[in-house]
């Protein structure tokens, strides 16, 4: 019967390549492309237009959950916290570089989220503790969030703790989890730290997302220019 021979895919004819436009499920070597199924499309006809119910709306997208916050065991104390911006400024040592790079509508919903995480975390850590020690796993959590933002002095309470820790004999098994590791921590200077960082995130909150005065001259500023400028 002699070899068999296989033809190309040709266009219609008369037509040429334009026959099968670029997007067409038809690629250049003849073979038919597998639709994906990529979710909803960037541009989607969303009814919300206010961007927390936007949120809500596309979390919820074809069934989908949109998530519940633990209950606080444990609620924080504000005992003794300053009400003013500067004296809270010095006390959380928080750099507001990164929120002054935002634009003035992420801050408020960036802020309104993270002063929910803030208590709801360090209910976590103060869940765990037993006489002065609490676990590491949850204290770690608590670093990388309030680091997260800068919060740089109740993070250094954080590191203390970390500091006086023999890791030793509890291996890391996934990244910051020692299951039984536990750290001796400064509740007091924790808790304090805690809810001067959690009054200076509501002071914003309350402002719709605004900086407080004290901000500004703690805003790190770097002048953009090209690598070349001072050849």
């Amino acid at each position: 019967l002699g070899p068999k021979v296989f033809l190309p895919l040709r266009a219609p004819a008369g037509r040429g390549a334009a026959a099968y436009p670029l997007n067409s499920p038809v690629s250049a070597m003849g073979r038919v492309k597998k639709e994906e199924d990529l979710g909803p499309e960037a541009d989607e006809n969303w009814k919300s237009k206010d961007p927390k119910a936007l949120a809500h709306e596309i979390a919820t997208f074809m069934g989908g959950e949109w998530p519940t916050r633990p209950v606080r065991k444990v609620q924080l104390a504000s005992d003794g916290v300053p009400t003013g911006d500067e004296e809270l400024f010095e006390m959380t040592k928080l750099n507001p570089t990164l929120l002054s790079e935002m634009s003035l509508k992420t801050r408020f919903l960036f802020l309104e989220v993270y002063l929910e995480d803030l208590q709801d975390v360090y209910s976590e850590v103060m869940e765990t503790l037993k006489g002065d020690k609490v676990t590491y796993d949850s204290l770690r959590k608590f670093k990388h969030l309030a680091i997260s933002l800068a919060f740089n002095a109740v993070s250094d309470v954080c590191q203390q703790a970390f500091d006086k820790t023999d890791f030793d004999p509890f291996p890391e098994v996934a990244p910051d989890e020692r299951p039984g590791c536990v750290c001796p921590l400064d509740v007091k200077a924790f808790t304090q730290q805690t809810a001067a960082a959690v009054a200076l995130v509501k002071m914003m909150v309350d402002a719709e997302g605004e900086l407080p005065p004290a901000a500004e001259p703690r805003i790190v500023r770097v002048e953009k220019k090209f690598y070349y400028d001072d050849i």
